[in-house]
């Protein structure tokens, strides 16, 4: 796919021909910023993405690198199989580590550059020279002088590959608003859960122990009649396992003893605490270490799903969870003699309308969102020789 005023071929070119290694250290620490590549925000202030520094204390040794050059990462992830290049733009200057390749691009132009390094035909070059089953420690093989050697096609004209990188910022210009228009819908729709929930002093709410509004089921699947796991995510309630894109291995015969999850039920999951509970709206199994509510006929279908992810929910479960590292354990029974306010059925229902409205607006949005992303990428596979 090329733009129709450009007819001239593309150059097929080594990388050495384009770059220039980069090899200059931080001698007297000029910088103390240690970077980090990320896939979303490409090199980064370690501090910024980890809340932490896990570089070296001493950055003497690290590369120096400065504003507008590059940076190869050989670890390996989901999103970038065969590693990431990014280019740093947020800082004049970072300290990187040495496992890292970092040159400047000469004779190309930059930000042609920042794309092509996300293209699937950079992503196969890259395949070709990394050592089959030679991963170590999450690092590819990758050989510096044969990574120098990988062969590319630039455009000849200047102007087209111009025209190509200010299309593709474009694509990402408008990528990055929908982002941000997700994320204030959701600060938005979370202000409103908070007040929504939150009864004035003129409204009328009863107060209720949970115990009062649930009962537990243990409703075993020992027929083998569903065969369909769930499981709970944070952002979506409880979602088919294989919606997770996280390969879960299990015996299809074990399942017997899963629970039964059925629609307007919730689910205390594993880090509950960091995600309020999870509601289904759909029947299915799952672990038998969740523990599922059933709600009475106090509650309207679906009243707790916002106000149980909301942080003031979330906040209030301190107080009955257990546990250190990265995980804690809730104390259903201590739970249950929490206590909630809750208005009238006609009340209920109402609030989840408006949040029902909140929560298709967001989806809309999202599903734009993801329609961009798959125009970029198919750019970037159809745009690149």
């Amino acid at each position: 796919m090329r733009f129709p005023e450009f007819t001239g071929n593309w150059e097929k070119t080594k990388l050495a021909d384009i770059t220039k290694r980069v090899l200059r250290k931080n001698k007297g620490v000029v910088s103390e910023r240690p970077l980090t590549i990320s896939a979303q925000y490409g090199l980064i202030d370690q501090r910024d993405f980890f809340n932490k520094v896990v570089a070296s204390e001493n950055l003497e040794g690290y590369y120096l690198l400065k504003k507008g050059e590059f940076a190869y990462n050989k670890s390996y992830s989901n999103e970038y199989p065969w590693g990431a290049v990014k280019r740093l733009d947020s800082y004049d200057e970072g300290a990187l580590s040495t496992l890292y390749i970092c040159f400047e691009c000469i004779g190309v132009d930059g930000d042609w550059l920042v794309h092509y390094f996300d293209s699937p035909k950079w992503n196969g070059q890259v395949s070709a020279i990394a050592v089959e089953g030679a991963r170590n420690h999450g690092l590819l093989n990758v050989g510096i002088e044969d990574f120098f050697g990988t062969q590319h096609f630039v455009p000849n004209n200047k102007k087209e590959q111009k025209k190509i990188a200010t299309f593709l910022n474009l694509i990402d210009e408008r990528i990055s608003t929908q982002i941000r228009i997700i994320e204030d819908l959701k600060s938005l729709s979370d202000a409103i859960c908070e007040r929504l929930y939150t009864p004035s002093e003129k409204e009328s709410w009863q107060t209720y122990k949970y115990a009062d509004l649930f009962s537990i089921s243990n409703e075993r699947n020992s027929k083998l009649q569903y065969t369909n796991v769930l499981s709970a995510s944070q952002e979506y309630g409880m979602i088919e396992r294989n919606e997770l894109n996280i390969d879960i291995k299990f015996e299809a015969s074990s399942i017997n003893n899963y629970k039964i999850v059925r629609p307007n039920q919730y689910v205390i999951h594993l880090r509950s605490f960091q995600g309020g509970f999870a509601y289904s709206d759909k029947t299915g199994v799952c672990s038998p270490a969740y523990t599922i509510f059933v709600p009475n006929e106090k509650l309207s279908t679906a009243f707790l799903k916002y106000y149980f992810t909301s942080k003031k929910f979330i906040n209030s479960l301190r107080i009955v969870t257990y546990g250190i590292r990265d995980g804690r354990s809730i104390s259903v029974d201590e739970f249950l003699q929490l206590k909630v306010a809750i208005p009238d059925i006609a009340h209920q229902q109402h609030i989840v309308q408006v949040m029902q409205l909140w929560e298709e607006k967001i989806k809309t949005e999202e599903s734009y969102l993801s329609k961009l992303q798959q125009q970029k990428q198919y750019l970037l596979s159809t745009m690149f020789v």
